[in-house]
């Protein structure tokens, strides 16, 4: 340890310092208080020795002005007569480590001086863990911002960000949402008309409990698929399966998805023949490629959504009753728009905002007339027929203000 020692006596000064040496310590001798500050600013020490009296500035003085003033962590050991024990017992109160009396017994002073060792050895070693663990903490904090940021940059391309609930029945449908998230072995099936965001909710349920992980999601409209193909999309080919089919063989949908979620949008256009063979995978989580006979295992979410009344279509036998109860064990509706017309002004003023600032411009508001139509309308087409209505209204109004002659194009079905 590098140690300083301060004391009157040069014999003292003379003897302590060479002991000091000898058990390996470097040792700075000084005979005064206000010698002994001047090097402590001058270098780092681990340990200080004084004695209490002193001609100049004595070991309380100096012991004040190092705790008290400099707030330093070094360690101060007091050298004392026997007519001093009052000074060294409030030497202690104020942060001396130990005292020694005259004549010292340099077996105690090594003892002492061990400890100090084994304790900054100690002290040493918490520090730097401390700001090892700060470090780590600054790290995940920074990696946790950097995930949330990257969420919220995936959300917001995948739409997500435009989800808004103002109504109760669509708060209804975002709880159902959510607690089917919880458990992906449970198929969801969303039954909904056109445009009333099927595919959206589908994503937020896949995206909901995901966490920091980002799986894949992956999407097939049913109805917009030959048959003739549909069988090597969803399941994908071997090498030369079919007349048509790629030289290196190609993934199917379904394996696509392993880990994520599948979304079969419109699966009440899925051709029968592939019902059949969609619930095999669903029952033994395993895939054979067309022309192929190897099995792969899958592990996926499934999603499915329709614009038909699915038991409707069983009963006429346009879809397999055993496939519809395999797929809707998590059964979500979104109610059409018209059913829910507390969310039509916000909805129209949401989309207003954002087609205004993504053309640099500002969006005052709706007439009143304005908003009475809109409320009033059916909008058979939902949510996207609303959307898309806002974006021609807000391109062809300068003012930024809409009245109901800016809606007159609408014709009630």
């Amino acid at each position: 340890m590098n140690i300083l020692l301060a004391d009157d006596d040069q014999d003292i000064r003379r003897s302590l310092s060479n002991f000091l040496k000898k058990l390996g310590h470097k040792v700075m001798a000084v005979s005064d208080g206000a010698d002994a500050l001047q090097e402590f600013h001058g270098q780092e020490f681990d340990v200080m020795i004084t004695d209490l009296r002193m001609p100049v500035v004595g070991g309380l003085k100096l012991l004040h002005q190092i705790k008290h003033v400099e707030q330093s962590t070094v360690e101060v050991i007091i050298i004392t007569g026997h007519g001093d024990m009052d000074s060294a017992i409030e030497a202690l109160r104020c942060g001396a480590r130990d005292y020694l009396k005259k004549p010292i017994d340099v077996r105690e002073l090594a003892v002492i001086l061990d400890r100090i060792e084994a304790y900054n050895r100690l002290r040493n070693n918490y520090t730097r863990l401390k700001a090892e663990v700060q470090e780590r903490v600054k790290r995940e904090d920074f990696i946790r911002r950097e995930a949330r940021r990257l969420r919220a940059a995936y959300l917001k391309e995948v739409g997500l960000d435009r989800i808004c609930v103002y109504s109760e029945a669509m708060r209804q449908v975002m709880s159902l949402a959510e607690k089917y998230s919880g458990d992906r072995t449970i198929p969801v099936l969303i039954e909904g008309e056109t445009g009333t965001g099927k595919e959206l909710l589908a994503r937020y349920i896949h995206c909901y409990n995901e966490g920091k992980n980002i799986t894949p999601f992956v999407a097939i409209d049913c109805g917009a698929i030959s048959p003739n193909l549909f069988e090597g999309e969803l399941f994908g080919h071997e090498r030369g399966a079919y007349t048509g089919a790629t030289s290196t063989g190609r993934l199917g949908k379904i394996e696509a998805a392993n880990g994520g979620t599948l979304f079969l949008d419109e699966i009440g256009e899925m051709p029968q023949g592939l019902q059949v063979k969609l619930l095999r995978v669903l029952e033994e989580h395993k895939v054979t490629h067309l022309g192929g006979v190897k099995e792969i295992p899958v592990d996926f979410r499934l999603i499915s959504a329709t614009n038909k009344a699915l038991q409707a279509e069983t009963e006429i036998q346009r879809f397999r009753p055993d496939l519809f109860y395999r797929i809707n064990a998590g059964m979500i509706r979104i109610p059409p728009l018209r059913e829910r017309r507390e969310d039509i002004l916000p909805l129209a003023m949401r989309f207003a905002r954002r087609a205004s600032a993504r053309r640099g411009k500002t969006f005052l508001r709706f007439t009143g007339n304005a908003e009475a139509f809109l409320a009033a309308y059916p909008w058979p087409g939902n949510v996207r027929q609303l959307k898309n209505c806002i974006e021609r209204i807000l391109l062809l109004t300068p003012s930024g203000e809409v009245t109901l002659r800016d809606l007159s194009f609408l014709k009630t079905p």
